[in-house]
């Protein structure tokens, strides 16, 4: 058996991802931020700067409570997976099976200029709702606004931020309503993909979203952190976000008196989830894995594989996306040192985002609290990462 050699963080490459993240929360153009890295299992890298509220200077560390947003998906994507292994569904079952509504749902068709719609020209399937091909968005297609509106399925002030004001049951009865905007398969279209897959976990499991997750991921893996809502416990350590204007930073909704604290009847499993930095280092590094975390094995290796399998092929040109995660080749090292590797990884709309590589167990993840998204410092520290890896 050949020794596998795994990448490591240089005191030199620490130095610079600390300067960027240092300048970044100087400069104002981040409030505060947290950086984390883990190779085969360990701590490799982590550094955090700033404030999770300027107003009280309260600094921004490792326990940082955070709206991740859309790195809700793939913990809803690997939940869903792990029901598929019991045997709640085929990835090709039409979503009608469960939701019957759904067989009576039409497809947006403009021809000529006269709107009207139509018959799909297939079923929609489980799988369209993994891999974003359901056709339908979040709304923002100004073909649909309309629907969306009528149908109260929007999301709400400040800046889109909070979600609808309906369970995920009553907004899939109304996605239903709406015409998709292109046959099933067609397209990549970024929407509502994931919270009707959230609300197909409820159906399979019979039982609510926030339970299952709770069986399935955050208490096997000791995900103490991560809920869909801010209780008693984790007010102290949420933090506030913010947004720019004229170089500075304004608060936009304030750990105090978000409604975040009150919790929503919306069980996003698209965007639902509050945690960490170091509760979402866990379920990455569960992923490098082989879907094991300690003695437990959380999701199979041959499922995980399936996951990180382009769905796309033929429908997005040249982006790569599984069943719920974009897939990436990307280069590691520089010069004749470098390689090319498999990255898996998506990132949220207040300004997170993750990535991990299985080849090299390795993960990496920058938090933040800004909307809308400041994705700048966290493709740069990806970057230097990348760049500096010594292989």
């Amino acid at each position: 058996m050949r020794n596998e050699t795994f990448p490591t963080i240089s005191l030199l490459l620490g130095a610079r991802l600390r300067s960027t993240l240092d300048s970044d929360v100087a400069s104002k153009r981040s409030a505060g931020a947290a950086q984390l890295v883990i190779i085969d299992g360990n701590l490799a890298y982590s550094h955090s700067a700033g404030y999770r509220d300027i107003g009280e200077k309260l600094p921004f560390s490792f326990d940082t409570v955070v709206r991740m947003y859309s790195m809700t998906k793939p913990i809803t994507s690997v939940v869903a997976m792990i029901l598929h292994e019991r045997g709640a569904f085929l990835l090709d079952d039409p979503i009608s099976k469960y939701i019957p509504e759904f067989a009576a749902a039409t497809v947006l068709d403009v021809p000529a200029g006269i709107q009207k719609s139509v018959k799909p020209m297939r079923p929609l399937t489980v799988r369209d709702c993994f891999r974003h091909t359901t056709g339908y968005s979040y709304g923002d297609d100004f073909r649909v606004t309309a629907f969306h509106i009528g149908e109260k399925l929007t999301y709400r002030p400040p800046s889109g931020m909070y979600p609808p004001d309906l369970t995920i049951e009553q907004a899939a009865s109304a996605m239903a309503r709406i015409p998709a905007l292109h046959h099933p398969g067609e397209k990549f279209t970024y929407g509502h993909s994931t919270d009707l897959l959230g609300r197909l976990i409820e159906i399979w499991a019979g039982k609510p979203l926030d339970r299952v997750f709770d069986e399935l991921i955050i208490k096997p893996l000791s995900m103490k952190d991560t809920a869909f809502q801010i209780d008693s416990r984790l007010k102290g350590r949420f933090a506030s976000t913010y947004y720019q204007k004229d170089g500075e930073l304004i608060v936009q909704d304030s750990y105090r008196t978000s409604d975040y604290n009150k919790g929503f009847k919306f069980l996003a499993g698209g965007s639902g989830l509050v945690s960490t930095i170091r509760d979402y280092a866990i379920f990455c590094n569960m992923l490098v894995n082989n879907g094991k975390h300690g003695r437990h094995q959380i999701i199979k290796a041959d499922t995980l594989q399936q996951m990180f399998t382009d769905q796309l092929a033929g429908v997005a040109g040249s982006f790569q996306f599984g069943l719920g995660f974009a897939i990436d080749n990307l280069k590691i090292g520089a010069g004749s040192a470098s390689r090319m590797v498999k990255s898996y990884a998506w990132s949220g709309y207040a300004s997170t985002a993750f990535q991990v590589i299985p080849e090299l167990k390795l993960v990496n993840i920058v938090v933040q609290q800004q909307v809308p998204t400041y994705d700048v410092l966290g493709n740069t520290l990806s970057a230097q990462l990348r760049e500096g890896l010594s292989l």
